[in-house]
């Protein structure tokens, strides 16, 4: 179940938006409104939940126990709507006075590190206490703290309300059905009423509404650029073109090594991944490769379509071996452009990064220019395998280069980067992200869809 949440900030906003998503089950969060009493009560049914967060819980405006507990009852008396209650707010038995059939119990943790002590506390204690629903909202900052989520979850005597918030909250969301629970929420473009939760249109793009427990989870790893990736529409399009039950999803990390572990040790069917910066060498590595941008769990299989990009550039821009070849960067798809180059006679490459560009030119035996001495040099081609370009960074002013006769631009973005808007000015071949991406796709879309059809066997 997939519940919308709408802050109450007025009757009209609040009726309009609910008129606007008629299929979907909906929170009203009334505590955005200090006359939250005015509520039509009309437009509540069964399927709407009241939600009247305290503030400590995360809500904004001051509201005593016994009065949330006296509007409740009133309200389900007259429309047999959920209401949410704070589980940190029961004592007493104060609550009992609300049908069990009528309640969620919620438990709200903002701290950046998961008390899982704490948290294994209260399913414990919900367990003990009469409601329909337990909701757990708690920021995620470790893939691998997913695994343990799922575990306390699966504790649960009742149907589990997941809301991940902070860092990993809207991956968390996207699979919530994956980690054991029955429901998480979306949110309303420009008005979520919390952190890391997705919206309508992130919930559309994902196919949040057809994902099961069993849909095979795969997608992009690495920098905070994989939620740009133009994977993420053109793989979940084709999955649901070849009615495949599989989601490519972006997953953002800072520490592959805690991705890898939940990769590893988590129960979810996993088809495959493409890496991405900064991961490209640290994942190669595991394989005693220099890069990899191909990731398959089942078949342990490592590869670099990044390579046969290249290699199908240099044919399509008729790249000769005696043209002088300028490769900016120094990561790992610097290194893969080199392999691609390697029987060439004039290639060169130069970086911000002095230390690892002259490390990269020196394996590889070619000449390292200084970014200083570039001013004015003219090269055949010009290959950017840096993200200089996605912020309007203009490569040939920055390096003061001449212009070259052909260019590879890796970053891509909706419009063109200033150095392919020079190449389409001057008439200059070239390649840009989005060609580049679409010539290794290609290899990851047979990859994906084979790795998927095997596993569903």
């Amino acid at each position: 179940m997939i519940i919308l949440s709408i802050p109450y900030l007025n009757n009209d906003f609040i009726i309009q938006t609910a008129k606007k998503y008629p299929l979907y089950w909906k929170e009203f969060r009334l505590d955005y409104s200090k006359d939250f009493q005015l509520i039509p009560s009309e437009i509540i049914d069964e399927k709407i939940i009241l939600t009247i967060r305290c503030k400590n819980e995360g809500g904004k405006h001051k509201v005593e126990i016994t009065e949330k507990i006296k509007f409740y009852k009133e309200m389900i008396s007259k429309t047999n709507c959920l209401c949410d209650l704070e589980i940190n707010e029961i004592k007493d038995n104060n609550f009992s006075s609300i049908p069990q059939n009528n309640l969620i119990l919620s438990y709200h943790d903002f701290a950046d590190k998961i008390d899982f002590i704490k948290l294994e506390e209260i399913v414990t204690r919900s367990n003990s206490l009469a409601s329909k629903f337990l909701k757990i909202a708690i920021n995620i900052s470790k893939y691998s703290d997913l695994i343990k989520i799922s575990e306390l979850i699966s504790k649960s005597n009742k149907p589990v309300i997941f809301a991940g918030m902070g860092k990993l909250g809207k991956i968390s969301r996207i699979l919530f059905r994956h980690l054991g629970a029955f429901s998480t929420f979306v949110g309303i473009p420009n008005n979520q009423t919390a952190n890391g939760q997705l919206t309508l249109e992130e919930a559309e793009l994902y196919k949040l509404s057809s994902i099961s427990q069993k849909t095979q989870i795969g997608g992009i790893i690495g920098g905070e650029q994989v939620e740009q990736s133009l994977g993420i529409k053109s793989y979940n399009d084709l999955f649901k073109k070849e009615e495949l039950d599989a989601v490519y999803l972006p997953f953002v990390s800072g520490d592959i090594e805690d991705i890898w572990s939940w990769i590893n040790y988590s129960n979810i069917t996993f088809y495959g991944f493409s890496i991405t910066m900064p991961f490209k060498r640290v994942i190669g590595a595991k394989k005693d490769l220099s890069a990899v941008n191909l990731f398959l769990p089942k078949s342990d299989e490592m590869i670099n379509t990044d390579l046969i990009a290249f290699q199908k550039s240099i044919e399509i821009l008729i790249i000769n071996k005696e043209e002088s070849v300028l490769i900016i960067g120094s990561g790992a798809t610097s290194e893969t452009a080199l392999k691609a180059f390697k029987s060439f006679y004039n290639v060169a490459i130069t970086s911000r990064n002095e230390l690892a560009g002259k490390k990269i030119a020196e394996k590889n035996k070619i000449k390292f220019i200084q970014l200083e001495l570039l001013k004015n040099r003219k090269f055949s081609v010009i290959i950017n395998c840096t993200p200089l370009g996605i912020k309007n960074e203009d490569i040939i002013e920055l390096f003061d280069l001449a212009l070259p006769t052909k260019v590879i631009d890796l970053p891509y973005k909706q419009k063109n980067t200033l150095l392919i808007t020079r190449c389409i000015e001057n008439e200059i071949d070239y390649i840009d992200g989005n060609r580049f991406w679409i010539l290794q796709a290609k290899i990851q879309q047979h990859k994906f869809v084979s790795a998927i059809c095997d596993l569903e066997g």
